[in-house]
């Protein structure tokens, strides 16, 4: 499945710190947000959510808008011809 990367421990708190080598893997620094799923057989996913300016950028370039072209001295020709 993947690169099994060490072991954790969970505080009295509830919390747990990623090994370093995870961090460093997925770029996470203080102050990332994490999403975590529950699934079956006691399995905890957790991802990396992409920020704001990820999705964006992610984004740029799926839409597009027509580009209005200048009309040639042709197309006002066919134009007039068109339409007496």
């Amino acid at each position: 499945m993947g690169d099994n990367m060490g072991k954790v421990e969970i505080d009295d708190r509830g919390r747990l710190t990623l090994p370093s080598k995870i961090r460093e893997k997925l770029l996470i620094k203080s102050g990332d947000k994490l999403s975590i799923k529950v699934s079956s057989g006691n399995s905890i996913l957790i991802r990396k959510t992409a920020t704001k300016e990820q999705i964006f950028n992610n984004l740029v370039g799926c839409i597009t808008t027509p580009i209005e072209e200048k009309p040639t001295p042709e197309m006002i020709k066919s134009i007039w011809k068109q339409n007496p």
